[in-house]
């Protein structure tokens, strides 16, 4: 983005341009454009300010009413830019998911986070693990060597491809060679 030249830069230029000098040499020594010092001289000729004129520049998109629908789904579950979008829609406010992201991340300063997958638990289970933690939690490191840990764990012997990640960068769709898949692939149970 172009940085703007501040008042008093537009207000020397035109005093070199009062004095004499040529718009290219002025443009030139302010490292600006011909056309903006020809604009801003144009300006000062009709009595017009230098000064930027109030309201200028694309106006933004989102209103009130569209700001506090997506404040309100700050923190909830399943609510994607897309949703969040099509949600505004269905009330009349045509904003594209984009703006939608643009504004929660610049204006509301907040970024998506994918929810962090947990066990499901019941009360029952919890508690029968607290009563476990809390009948062992002062044995020494001597009652701990009788005890052993073990897991298991499927392994599938052929994995499907992703879809969504797998991709392969040709010129020609032709010379892609396909991913084979097994259509009920073994799974080796693992113990230890």
């Amino acid at each position: 983005m172009v940085k703007e030249a501040s008042l008093a830069v537009r207000n020397q230029a035109i005093g070199m341009l009062k004095a004499g000098q040529t718009q290219k040499s002025v443009a030139i020594h302010f490292g600006t454009n011909v056309r903006t010092v020809c604009r801003w001289w144009l300006r000062a000729y009709c009595g017009n300010s230098l000064e930027n004129r109030q309201g200028r520049g694309r106006k933004p998109a989102i209103g009130k009413v569209p700001k506090i629908v997506i404040a309100k789904t700050l923190g909830k579950k399943m609510k994607s830019t897309r949703k969040i979008s099509q949600l505004l829609k269905s009330k009349g406010f045509q904003l594209s998911h984009v703006t939608v992201h643009t504004y929660l991340r610049k204006n509301l300063g907040v970024k998506p986070y994918k929810p962090q997958l947990q066990p499901k638990l019941t009360e029952k289970q919890k508690f029968a693990r607290l009563t476990f933690c809390l009948a062992r939690k002062n044995w020494s490191i001597n009652d701990w060597r009788n005890v052993l840990f073990s897991d298991e764990s499927p392994f599938e012997l052929y994995h499907s491809p992703n879809r969504q990640n797998d991709r392969v960068w040709l010129a020609d769709r032709e010379k892609v060679v396909p991913t084979e898949k097994v259509k009920f692939p073994g799974k080796l149970q693992v113990w230890a």
